[in-house]
C-alpha cells in the first residue's frame, strides 16, 4: 500500500515537472511546425537564386571591370560555405549564375532583372510573417504593410549576410595564421563563438520584428538563443550526416536534395525558436486539436451546414469576425 502511494506520488510530481515540455510539444505539433518548415524550406529553395542575383549581380555590375576581384569574391563565398565537393559544385554554379546573368545586361533589363530578383526574394519573409501568424494566433497583416515588412527584412538580410560571413569567416583565416595546435583550436573555437553572435542577431532581428504585435528582446532572446545554438551545431554536424547517409547523391540533383534538406532543418530551427517564445515567454497556450481539426470545429462552432458558406457575414469584415472568435476562447476559457 505504501509503495503505490509512493509511486502514484513519484508519477503525479513527473507529470507536473514535465507538463510544460508536454504542453510545449502540444503546441508544437498541433500548430503543424513541420509542415510550416517544409513550406518555408520550398521558399528558402526558391528565393536563394534571386537573393543571390540581387545581391551578387550589383556587385558584379560595380566590379564589371575587375576580373580579379570578382573572382576572389566569388572563390570567398563559395569556400565559406560548401562542406563537401557537391556542395561546393552547386554553390559555385549560383554564385556564378548570380554574377554573370545581371552584370552582362544593361538598362532597363538590368533594372526590370534587379526589381523582379528583390520581389522574388521578398515572399520568403511573407511565408515566414504568415508562420508567426499561427505561431502568435495574430491576425494577418494588410497587403501593403506586409509587402513593406518583406521588403524591409530584405534589406536589413541582405545587409547583415556580408557582415555575418566576415565575422564568422575571420577565425577560420587565423588558423592558416596562429602558428602551433593551440593557436588553431583557439581560432576554432573563436568562430564557432563569433558565428553564434552572428546567427543569434539575425534570430532576434526575425522574432522582434516579423510578428505583427510589439514585440520586445524580453520575449526573443531565449528563442534567438536556443535557435543559433542549434543551429551552430546543425553546421558542425550536417556535413558529418551528409557524408554518412548522402554520399551516393552526386551532381545537380544531390546538390539540390542535399540543399532541400539544409534548409528543412534550419526552417525547423526558425519555427522551433518562434514557439519557444510563444509558448514560455508569451505564454500561448496549445490548440485543443491539431489546426486542421481546430478549423473544422471553429466551422462547426458557427453552425455553418453548407461547407461552401462564408463563416462570417457578408456584411462583416474579417476584423470584427477575428474579434468575435477571440470572445468565444475567451468565454470558453
Amino acid at each position: 500500500m505504501v509503495n503505490k502511494i509512493k509511486s502514484s506520488t513519484v508519477l503525479e510530481r513527473a507529470q507536473q515537472v514535465t507538463q510544460p515540455a508536454r504542453h510545449f510539444l502540444r503546441k508544437f505539433l498541433n500548430d503543424w511546425s513541420f509542415n510550416f518548415a517544409a513550406m518555408l524550406a520550398f521558399n528558402l529553395l526558391i528565393a536563394l537564386l534571386p537573393i543571390a542575383v540581387a545581391l551578387f549581380g550589383i556587385l558584379g555590375l560595380v566590379l564589371r571591370n575587375n576580373s580579379g576581384a570578382q573572382q576572389e569574391i566569388k572563390d570567398t563565398i563559395v569556400n565559406s560555405l560548401s562542406t563537401d565537393n557537391t556542395t561546393q559544385v552547386g554553390i559555385k554554379q549560383i554564385v556564378d549564375l548570380a554574377f554573370d546573368q545581371l552584370s552582362q545586361e544593361a538598362g532597363g533589363v538590368l533594372v526590370i532583372g534587379i526589381i523582379f530578383a528583390i520581389f522574388g526574394s521578398s515572399r520568403l519573409f511573407i511565408a515566414i510573417d504568415n508562420c508567426m501568424s499561427i505561431i502568435y494566433r495574430l491576425p494577418e497583416r494588410s497587403f501593403l504593410r506586409e509587402n513593406m515588412l518583406a521588403f524591409g527584412m530584405l534589406f536589413v538580410f541582405i545587409t547583415l549576410i556580408p557582415i555575418m560571413l566576415a565575422i564568422s569567416s575571420a577565425p577560420s583565416v587565423l588558423t592558416y595564421i596562429l602558428p602551433g595546435a593551440a593557436g588553431r583550436f583557439g581560432a576554432f573555437i573563436a568562430g564557432i563563438f563569433f558565428s553564434s553572435i552572428a546567427a543569434f542577431i539575425l534570430f532576434e532581428i526575425m522574432y522582434w520584428l516579423i510578428p505583427n504585435k510589439k514585440m520586445s528582446f524580453k520575449v526573443t532572446w531565449c528563442g534567438a538563443l536556443v535557435s543559433a545554438c542549434t543551429l551552430e551545431l546543425f553546421i558542425i554536424l550536417f556535413p558529418l550526416y551528409v557524408r554518412r547517409f548522402m554520399g551516393n547523391y552526386a551532381g545537380q540533383i544531390g546538390f539540390a536534395i542535399i540543399l532541400l534538406l539544409f534548409f528543412y532543418y534550419f526552417a525547423t530551427i526558425i519555427i522551433l525558436g518562434a514557439q519557444i517564445n510563444a509558448f514560455f515567454f508569451d505564454h500561448y497556450q496549445p490548440l485543443i486539436d491539431g489546426l486542421g481539426t481546430y478549423l473544422s470545429q471553429m466551422h462547426d462552432k458557427f453552425d455553418v451546414d453548407n461547407s461552401k458558406r462564408h463563416l462570417y457575414d457578408e456584411n462583416t469584415d474579417a476584423g470584427s469576425h477575428s474579434n468575435s472568435i477571440t470572445i468565444i476562447e475567451k468565454n470558453e476559457n
